[in-house]
């Protein structure tokens, strides 16, 4: 097959990017391995879940978020988990589709009641992939103080316990960092970016039922257009949460 039409399958570009330097087996371990899937059970069981103060990050592909959740990390101590972090701790995890279905049927109704206190009449047709997000986002948080990036976490959590940022800035600056990123010209950055931008607005709708990011979901919006200095959002972002969880 010529290389032009495998770089052109549909998602693969996307699974590339956001795979690109990360040591995703080494992390998913290094964050479940102190994971006690009774009492993960017992937690779902009882629907005491506890949530820590957690920092959720909103963004487009090649803002940059995934540089300044870890930059924000270093001030916290907070450890960040993105999409593919959430996803490879799934697999190793008794927080597995399969195991949250079999507890689903020795304890009927727990988890769909636990999600109604969150979520309300959200919880009204939530297919199985959806109550597993939630139920994964719900557990991390409650085991330790955590930075998400991406999948709409903030809207998942309880908002008195969330600090919400939103990372923004424009094609044009999106575009040349993914061909620095990446190393690809700018008509395949353009490509991956409309490929995630598509994939995300269809995400969105599905589980969250919204269109785009309203601005009063939001703690905080940055615009790194103008607000070049990576490290000085850092610093303000870390006082802001602060400011608002003065306990942590």
């Amino acid at each position: 097959m010529p290389k032009k039409a495998v770089d052109e399958k549909p998602g693969k570009d996307l699974s590339a990017y956001w795979k690109h330097k990360r040591k995703l087996n080494k992390l998913a371990l290094e964050y479940t391995q102190n994971m006690d899937k009774e009492k993960v059970r017992a937690k779902l069981q009882s629907g005491d879940i506890g949530m820590l103060p957690t920092i959720c990050v909103s963004r487009k592909i090649g803002v940059g978020a995934l540089e300044f959740a870890e930059l924000l990390s270093a001030r916290l101590g907070f450890r960040v988990i993105d999409r593919e972090i959430i996803e490879e701790i799934s697999d190793r995890t008794e927080l597995s589709r399969s195991s949250i279905a079999t507890f689903d049927e020795r304890y009927p109704g727990k988890i769909r009641e636990f999600l109604g206190l969150m979520l309300g009449d959200r919880t009204f047709g939530l297919d199985a992939y959806t109550r597993h997000l939630f139920v994964i986002a719900c557990i991390l948080a409650s085991m330790e103080s955590t930075i998400f990036v991406g999948r709409g976490i903030h809207l998942m959590l309880p908002r008195q316990n969330v600090f919400a940022i939103r990372c923004i800035s424009s094609v044009e600056r999106r575009a040349k960092r993914l061909e620095a990123s990446l190393k690809i010209s700018r008509k395949k950055a353009e490509h991956i970016m409309s490929q995630a931008d598509a994939e995300q607005k269809d995400f969105f709708a599905k589980v969250h039922g919204k269109d785009d990011a309203a601005p009063a979901e939001f703690d905080m919006t940055v615009n790194l257009d103008y607000l070049s200095d990576i490290n000085a959002v850092a610093d303000a972002a870390a006082l802001l949460f602060k400011s608002r969880f003065p306990a942590t």
